[in-house]
């Protein structure tokens, strides 16, 4: 009898181990999921520009996609902050282009849902 009592314990460790790590693992995807990313145009017009992003700026573009997701817009928006407008999709949280709002004059933005600024 002891014998599986013990055999039991260790099964049930067992099990508790799997099962935390398969709640590791989901907390994982799931921040990856919510992660903001910059598109391969977005990258192109960052460097052509100058233009750095930090990460008080990758911050306040995370910041911008909850508010707007908490307005209920899904698709593009135009996010304005200081010199510099970021089209961020917010339902796929990629930001799709970047401009140096000096650069902007005569330029039209078409399909937004929204503006934020930050």
């Amino acid at each position: 009898m002891t014998i599986n009592r013990i055999g039991n314990i260790n099964s049930n460790r067992l099990n508790n181990t799997k099962i935390e790590r398969k709640e590791n693992a989901q907390g994982f995807t799931d921040l990856l999921s919510q992660s903001l990313k910059i598109s391969k145009h977005a990258n192109e017009r960052l460097q052509t520009q100058n233009i750095n992003i930090d990460s008080s700026t990758l911050t306040k573009l995370e910041e911008a996609i909850k508010k707007a997701e908490q307005k209920g817009l899904k698709n593009d928006v135009l996010v304005l902050n200081g010199d510099i407008a970021y089209i961020v999709n917010i339902k796929n949280r990629v930001v799709v282009t970047v401009k140096d709002v000096n650069s902007l004059k005569d330029n039209i933005f078409t399909n937004i849902d929204g503006v934020l600024m930050i």
